[in-house]
């Protein structure tokens, strides 16, 4: 019997990469839950093959400017086992996947790509909100620990303006 939700992964026994698929989809439909949950408008992304999933209404300064909305592009990631979270894209899409490594078609993510990359961790369900703007002096992944001043933090979502996000633009950099 399970007793505790983080607890019911892959009951039914599906195959790895079956299962690994399934995840992320279920990840991504909770991430919007929470959002939602939160008090945000979000849609999924209207194309799949785009790099980014979810589409939210954050606010420039919700507390002077109420009105002031601005769309943004998300992608959603998962953490496993609190270890670190990876910032690239194009290594599974598509039917015509080839397993080289590295992928021809592995990208990192920048701001071309996304607004904001929100992982969640599989096991507590926090969301880690990230601008992608603060990731491009990373690597193609990041630990847990360094995104920990990421953690739950909607207030960027409410105060999406350069003075606000320059302030965690040290954070990223250390």
């Amino acid at each position: 019997m399970v007793k505790n939700i983080s607890d019911a992964k892959n009951i039914t026994g599906l195959e790895k990469g079956k299962f690994s698929a399934l995840l992320g989809e279920a990840h991504q439909h909770i991430i919007a839950g929470l959002l939602m949950r939160a008090g945000f408008f979000v849609a999924a992304a209207p194309v799949r093959t785009e790099p980014y999933d979810l589409i939210v209404i954050a606010y420039h300064d919700h507390g002077n400017r109420p009105n002031d909305k601005v769309l943004l592009r998300i992608q959603c990631r998962t953490i496993s086992k609190g270890k670190s979270l990876r910032l690239v894209g194009g290594i599974r899409a598509g039917v015509d996947r080839s397993y080289q490594r590295p992928s021809p078609k592995e990208y990192k993510y920048t701001e071309e790509h996304n607004d904001l990359i929100i992982a969640i961790d599989e096991d507590d369900f926090s969301l880690y909100i990230i601008p992608t703007r603060l990731t491009e002096s990373w690597g193609k992944s990041v630990s847990v620990k360094k995104l920990k001043p990421f953690r739950n933090r909607f207030d960027l979502l409410l105060n999406w303006r350069n003075e606000y996000l320059a302030q965690f633009l040290k954070v990223a950099e250390y």
